[in-house]
């Protein structure tokens, strides 16, 4: 039964964190919704991070969530956004939701590591990284690491989760069910260059299986993939093909029924525009998208990475048009030149927090690759959905 246009199903035991799964709040759908976005919050550099901390110029890749009465938070931090052996990956927690951070601990491999996800399940949080190379201009995943929390500020060292060059994308949990998106392949590889997107499925949050037995869902120029699940447990994807293949370049929405998780429905011809770190989630029936908007473009068909490193980029809020399989843009979000890695967490029924990354906001014409060699910064914003009574 309904009361107020959103309530907690099971997932928020008292005292302890909000899930993250849509199917654990109940919101009405006979009403609508309009959508507010709160002012941004800097979280890093801030005054509020502890004193082991000390972010380097560059600060992006991010990952949030909530574990018991913290929320946590991962990011890697280096001289640029490009691979180098000084990056590290830190993480720290709040009690305050990111006023202020406790020192949890430091990723330090001496080499470029990268995409921190966040992952509790069973009463257990874990971190999953990647390790890449120190060559200033190249993409050079070596490893897929883990690392589990043991207690306040005390994480187990790294251990190998896939001994390959594969790269975690997104990680969730949902009905019950951790589920991951990573790929692996010729990422930058040129024409005719093939990369394998997978698509995991865990129950114990630490052995990972292919969903359905297929050794890949995609193959192709697609790299990054963002997932959601509809309330009848079918999926929504969309993915970045960068690399471009014969369905042209940009991104798809593809969708996989819920008897048959593992085979993805894509578009035989890509939306010629690229949305790069694509994240899903779900409100009600409604899916939303937040990810890299390209000023100036569209990427495809044809798709040039130079003309599009010589772009300015922003942040965006978009929505999935479920009946077409178009994404349909609604605002933006800040950002400029580097930006867009965007790490969203449910809060309530109605309310999202979500961590992203940014250069200077008072150069909105600056190129992405002008802003990969920084300064970026971490902030925070809420995205809250407010019923039409």
């Amino acid at each position: 039964m309904v009361g107020a246009p959103g309530c907690p199903v099971g997932g928020t035991p008292p005292g302890r964190a909000p899930s993250d799964d849509p199917a654990d709040w109940e919101v009405d759908t006979s009403v609508g919704y309009t959508i507010e976005v709160s002012p941004l919050r800097w979280v890093v550099p801030s005054d509020g991070l502890p004193p082991e901390v000390e972010p380097m110029l560059s600060n992006n890749n991010v990952d949030i969530l909530y574990f018991q009465d913290r929320l946590f938070m991962a990011w890697r931090t280096g001289p640029t956004h490009f691979a180098s052996e000084e990056v590290l990956m830190y993480i720290v927690s709040s009690t305050d939701d990111g006023v202020t951070w406790d020192y949890e601990g430091t990723v330090d491999l001496d080499s470029d590591v990268r995409e921190p996800r966040l992952l509790a399940y069973d009463g257990k949080l874990q971190l999953i990284f990647f390790q890449a190379g120190t060559d200033l201009v190249a993409f050079e995943p070596v490893t897929m690491w883990r690392t589990h929390r043991r207690g306040f500020g005390d994480w187990t060292a790294p251990e190998i989760l896939v001994d390959g060059p594969e790269v975690p994308w997104r990680v969730k949990v949902r009905n019950g069910s951790a589920w991951m998106t990573s790929y692996a392949g010729e990422h930058y590889g040129g024409q005719d260059a093939r990369v394998e997107v997978y698509f995991k499925q865990s129950t114990d949050g630490l052995v990972w299986d292919l969903v359905d037995d297929r050794p890949f869902v995609y193959e192709g120029g697609v790299s990054e993939a963002a997932f959601e699940f509809d309330r009848d447990g079918s999926l929504w994807v969309v993915t970045r093909n960068e690399d471009c293949d014969d369905s042209g370049c940009g991104s798809h929405v593809c969708w996989a029924p819920a008897n048959a998780l593992g085979s993805w429905d894509c578009p035989a011809v890509s939306d010629p525009e690229r949305y790069d770190s694509p994240d899903l989630f779900r409100h009600g029936d409604d899916i939303f998208l937040v990810g890299r908007r390209d000023i100036g473009g569209p990427f495809g068909p044809e798709g040039s990475l130079m003309d599009y490193s010589l772009r300015p980029k922003t942040s965006a809020l978009y929505q999935i048009d479920k009946p077409t399989r178009a994404v349909v843009h609604l605002q933006d979000l800040p950002g400029a030149g580097d930006t867009a890695f965007p790490s969203i967490r449910r809060v309530d029924a109605h309310t999202f927090l979500m961590a992203n990354y940014t250069s200077p906001l008072d150069d909105p014409d600056r190129s992405w690759l002008a802003g990969q060699a920084g300064p970026t910064s971490l902030y925070f914003l809420t995205i809250t959905f407010v019923p039409v009574l």
